[in-house]
């Protein structure tokens, strides 16, 4: 192995990831910085082609690092949530010029449905922008990049956010030895997996209880609060971070000033606007492409690279 190879190694060694992108092995503050960027502009544009494109950018950068399973997952769930929403808003919002159809004294206008829609698409890429975040963006990174800001503020930040999945896990792993004991809500009368039900929820609360005490004491014990803390695990800040940061800001400013003098965003209200973009508007979807395709960029130049040094 040569001298690329050993340091290479030796990164990934370091950094105790389980992915072995070359995203992941950025500084904390490149990675966090990407992703708001991402969330921004899937909020910012609110246009079917720049959607549509940033779904498809996401699934890809999902797929890159082997998250098939929680992004098929996710696009599941996500697909029962646009068509509520697709469904719901013409029915709550009249507003628009484009009738399609009228029922029982409610009107459907083309604008409430292709408002709809977009909500839906903006809706999907950011639980698919959470579902790489949560891979890429680990507890050390959070903590090495707001703990000395405000340390009890991201610790409850980390609570939060490791809270719903672990009560799931939990709740599998107890329904799952419950129903050993014939304890299960998938048989018997409604009142019977009411029962059973509850009787799986008293017992997550009971056990999720005990361990946060356990864990309160184990705090209390090492001194956490006492003084000021530090992060153990140190990222430095390479020149590689630097560009990757400044390209990240710089095209960034670019498109939000795009964004701001109206390109990227169709215009729905009170009249349905064309999806046709000019030129400038091309650009704009490029540059918001390239910053979304990061992760993959990054991985595609350390392939031909890694072919050249071979």
């Amino acid at each position: 192995m040569d001298v690329y190879g050993k340091s290479r190694a030796r990164s990934q060694r370091a950094s105790g990831l389980k992915s072995q992108l070359i995203f992941d092995q950025l500084n904390p503050i490149v990675i966090f910085a990407y992703y708001v960027i991402a969330i921004a502009f899937s909020m910012v544009f609110i246009h079917p082609i720049f959607l549509v494109s940033e779904l498809l950018m996401m699934i890809a950068v999902n797929l890159l690092a082997k998250n098939q399973k929680k992004t098929l997952g996710t696009l599941q769930g996500a697909l029962f949530m646009m068509l509520f929403i697709v469904v719901m808003n013409p029915i709550m919002n009249n507003h628009g010029a484009h009738v399609i159809a009228t029922f029982g004294g409610t009107v459907i206008t083309a604008e409430a449905v292709t408002y709809g829609f977009l909500m839906a698409l903006s809706l999907a890429i950011l639980m698919l922008v959470f579902v790489s975040y949560n891979q890429s963006m680990t507890n050390h990174k959070f903590l090495y990049l707001f703990v000395r800001i405000s340390p009890q503020l991201t610790l409850l930040t980390m609570i939060t956010m490791r809270f719903v999945p672990l009560f799931i896990r939990r709740f599998t792993n107890i329904k799952n030895v419950q129903r050993t004991r014939g304890v299960q809500m998938e048989t018997g009368s409604v009142r019977a997996r009411s029962h059973a039900g509850m009787r799986l929820m008293e017992v997550l609360l009971i056990n999720s209880l005990v361990d946060a005490l356990q864990t309160a004491d184990s705090m209390t014990a090492r001194g956490y609060g006492s003084q000021k803390r530090t992060s153990y695990q140190r990222y430095r800040f390479t020149q590689r971070d630097g560009w990757v940061l400044a390209s990240l800001v710089a095209g960034s400013a670019l498109c939000f000033y795009f964004a701001k003098q109206g390109i990227g965003r169709l215009a729905i209200y009170p009249i349905l606007g064309s999806i046709h973009l000019n030129q400038i508007g091309w650009l704009c979807l490029v540059l918001v492409l390239l910053i979304d395709s990061l992760p993959l960029l990054l991985e595609g130049w350390e392939y031909l690279w890694w072919t050249l040094r071979k």
